[in-house]
């Protein structure tokens, strides 16, 4: 997970204000859930901002940077719209932050992998789907007009630079959590990794392999052009799984030239 800069307006599709205007003054207008949640289902219009999402992040997924070569991205709301679970159980009396249904910013570009419902090899169910617990369910925020700073997410957010600082890349390709065990953070980092899947569907070793070929080279070929060349795209922001090749890349430092380049991508 790398942090996510998202561009601000003016920077928004042309059309998009005109539709966002439209949208949320329809959604304010209905008296129940029901109403609002068929015209929502009907109206999923964030669709328009799929591809201004997956040029912020080199077409990655917000959440593991993976690039979806065979299946499309999902426009994730991170702050579900139409319902909520925690730990796979509906949150009874919350209708989901409808209310956020058409803003921007609480939208992430995802994998399908990490948005979508799935179950592993050991029927273990990982995707982001509703789920969206917090730390103290006292100050779920309720209504439009409730505070949203008040929550504590448990959810690490890719456009919350500190949340992806408490991700660590092992050079076994697992993604692991970075703060001590016990710790809230911690908690944060572990249900996120398991949650999304992080290290489900053989992901660790699809990073390993080209890992392994990068590895010989920088220790057998040295400080030559072509490596360079490689591992300055393997920095770079806009490749797949960064964060783990910046870090395993990392474990070279001790040469001068590795450690030049590696600061120079940062």
């Amino acid at each position: 997970m790398r942090f996510i800069l998202i561009p601000l307006p003016p920077h928004l599709p042309v059309r998009w204000p005109k539709i966002y205007t439209g949208r949320v003054t329809k959604v304010g207008s209905f008296a129940t859930h029901d109403l609002r949640s068929n015209y929502i289902k009907k109206n999923g219009s964030w669709g328009l901002l799929k591809k201004w999402l997956a040029n912020a992040s080199g077409h990655k997924c917000w959440y593991c940077e993976a690039k979806s070569i065979r299946s499309p991205f999902d426009v994730d709301h991170f702050r579900p719209k139409l319902g909520i679970t925690v730990d796979g159980i509906k949150l009874v009396g919350h209708n989901g932050y409808y209310w956020l249904a058409y803003e921007w910013w609480n939208f992430r570009l995802s994998c399908q992998r990490c948005n979508r419902p799935e179950k592993d090899d050991g029927d273990t169910l990982h995707g982001k789907a509703n789920e969206f617990p917090i730390q103290d369910e006292a100050h779920r925020c309720q209504l439009p007009i409730g505070s949203l700073t008040s929550e504590a997410p448990r959810l690490l957010d890719p456009c919350v630079q500190a949340d992806c600082g408490l991700l660590a890349h092992g050079i076994d390709g697992e993604v692991k959590p970075a703060a001590p065990v016990g710790t809230w953070e911690y908690q944060r980092a572990s249900y996120t990794i398991d949650r999304l899947g992080f290290n489900e569907w053989n992901t660790p070793e699809t990073k390993k392999i080209p890992w392994r070929l990068l590895d010989d080279l920088i220790r057998l070929a040295g400080n030559q052009p072509a490596v360079i060349t490689h591992l300055q795209e393997h920095l770079s922001n806009d490749h797949e799984y960064s964060s783990f090749y910046r870090s395993a890349i990392g474990t070279h430092r001790d040469k001068a030239w590795v450690d030049k380049i590696w600061l120079e991508t940062l």
